[in-house]
């Protein structure tokens, strides 16, 4: 018969509990590294790591798998986040500037789109970074690189991970003890997109290897058989020298 503790422990209330609490605890181990904002890319690739971990492998030791992610990535998260900021904000004023004008400088209007064009890279490639940063070790430019890849492949798809972003950070404005949740509840979503792009995109690459090292193969197999005629040749020499020496010692032996 099971025990009191074990009865509770199997309940479906216990359950809905823990991962309520596995989902708060994700998330506020998320918000407190975002606190000091340079730190925010690595938060946010320790949050996508954390995900992974507990809901596609079944981790249990979620605080580990986070800390452990945000000391992997801390150095290439910062530098990552802060060229992202840098970038937007350039780009950002540029916007401003070609919108407003500045110190009473006025720009054509069909500056107007020209201004938007820099926020094109950032829109087609920030989607992707995070999630690769936690998953995968490319370095800060092939991390940026493959992430701009990954969304024109998947264009338009990755749209949705925009969506999902903004639909969460506009809950957790609107309504701040959301902010408990949100984090994980759209980086699960997300998960769904871009884990499919990952697992295709190793698909094509090993499939790229595979064919480039096709020609080395076809040598080594051939250098292999040769090697064996030779063996097979060598050791029915040595058979034979074998052979002869035994007959020599026998007769020496008569």
């Amino acid at each position: 018969m099971k025990s009191s503790f074990d009865r509770i422990t199997s309940s479906w209330l216990y359950k809905l509990t823990e991962s309520i609490g596995n989902v708060v605890i994700i998330s506020c181990l998320f918000l407190a590294f975002c606190i000091p904002v340079v730190t925010i890319g690595a938060s946010c690739s320790a949050l996508y790591y954390t995900v992974y971990r507990k809901y596609k492998k079944k981790s249990t030791t979620i605080t580990k798998d986070f800390m452990h992610s945000l000391k992997d990535n801390l150095k290439n998260g910062i530098i990552i986040h802060i060229l992202y900021i840098a970038y937007s904000a350039a780009a950002g004023f540029n916007i401003y500037f070609a919108l407003n004008g500045f110190n009473g400088i006025k720009l054509p209007a069909w500056y107007t789109l020209v201004a938007f064009i820099p926020v094109i890279p950032v829109i087609f490639s920030l989607p992707f970074v995070y999630p690769l940063l936690s998953r995968f070790r490319n370095g800060i430019k092939g991390t940026i690189t493959n992430s701009f890849t990954l969304c024109m492949i998947f264009f338009p798809k990755f749209f949705l991970i925009w969506f999902i972003e903004i639909i969460a950070l506009g809950i957790s404005i609107v309504f701040p003890p959301a902010a408990l949740i949100t984090p994980v509840a759209a980086t699960y979503l997300v998960q769904m997109i871009t884990e499919k792009a990952f697992a295709a995109a190793v698909r094509v690459e090993k499939a790229r290897e595979e064919k480039e090292s096709e020609p080395e193969l076809n040598e080594e197999f051939i250098d292999d058989d040769s090697e064996e005629d030779i063996s097979e040749e060598e050791t029915d020499d040595t058979s034979e020298d074998n052979g002869t020496d035994t007959i020599n010692e026998e007769e020496d032996n008569a």
